[in-house]
C-alpha cells in the first residue's frame, strides 16, 4: 500500500456528500470513485453493467432480486455486486490514494491502514431544499418523500451487508454537518484535516 491513503464518505441523501467528495478529490489530486465502481465490477464479474446499476446500493432481496442463473456464483445480483465491488475497493486501496463514496467502503476497508472514514449529514430541511433545487421538484412534500426513501435504501443496504448502524459515529473518524460550513467550506475543512492526518 505504501503511502496511499483512502477517504471513505458515507452520506445522507441531499447532504452534498457526492459533491464534497468529488471536490475534495480534485483539490487533493487523487482518484474519485462512486458509480464508476459499478463499471469496474461489471468488467470483473462479467455481469452486464445495466443490471448492476439497477442493484446499486440496494440490499439483496431474493423475492424481488432473484438469484443469478447458472454460470454465475451463488447469491443474488445485489450480493454479487457487493462482493465484486468490495474486491475492486480493496484493489484500489492497494494501488492508489482516492476518495470512495458509499458502497460500505468504510466496512470493506476496516482492516486497512491509512483510511479516513467520514459521514456527511445535514438537517432534513436543508437536504429537501438541495434535492428540490437539483432535480427541480416543486412540491416540498415530494422532495421530502424522496429524501426519506433514499435514506431508507442506504440505511438498509449498509446494515444488511455490514451489521453496522448507518450514519452512527461508531467506526467513523468524522461525522460532519455540511450545512455548518457549506459545501465549499466543508471541502476546505476536510482538505486541511486530511493533510494533517496523512502528512
Amino acid at each position: 500500500m505504501g503511502n496511499n491513503y483512502i477517504i471513505t464518505i458515507g452520506r445522507e441523501y441531499g447532504s452534498g456528500g457526492f459533491e464534497i467528495g468529488k471536490k475534495l478529490a480534485e483539490k487533493l489530486g487523487i482518484g474519485f470513485y462512486d458509480k464508476n465502481l459499478i463499471d469496474a465490477a461489471a468488467e470483473k464479474s462479467g455481469i452486464h453493467v445495466d443490471m448492476l446499476h439497477k442493484a446499486d446500493e440496494r440490499p439483496a432481496n431474493p423475492l424481488t432480486n432473484p438469484f443469478l442463473h447458472p454460470g454465475y456464483e451463488a447469491g443474488t445480483l445485489n450480493d454479487r455486486l457487493f462482493w465484486t465491488q468490495s474486491e475492486v475497493i480493496r484493489e484500489l486501496a492497494d494501488k492508489e490514494s482516492c476518495v470512495i463514496i458509499g458502497r460500505c467502503a468504510d466496512f470493506v476497508l476496516r482492516d486497512h491502514e491509512n483510511v479516513l472514514k467520514i459521514f456527511i449529514q445535514a438537517p432534513l430541511a436543508d437536504r429537501i431544499a438541495r434535492i428540490s433545487d437539483k432535480y427541480l421538484i416543486e412540491i416540498p412534500s415530494e422532495a421530502k418523500k424522496e429524501v426519506l426513501r433514499m435514506d431508507k435504501l442506504r440505511r438498509s443496504y449498509y446494515q444488511f451487508y455490514t451489521d453496522g448502524k448507518w450514519g452512527s459515529r461508531e467506526h467513523k473518524d468524522l461525522v460532519i454537518n455540511s450545512s455548518v460550513l457549506g459545501i465549499d467550506g466543508t471541502v476546505e475543512f476536510l482538505k486541511e484535516f486530511v493533510e494533517k492526518k496523512f502528512n
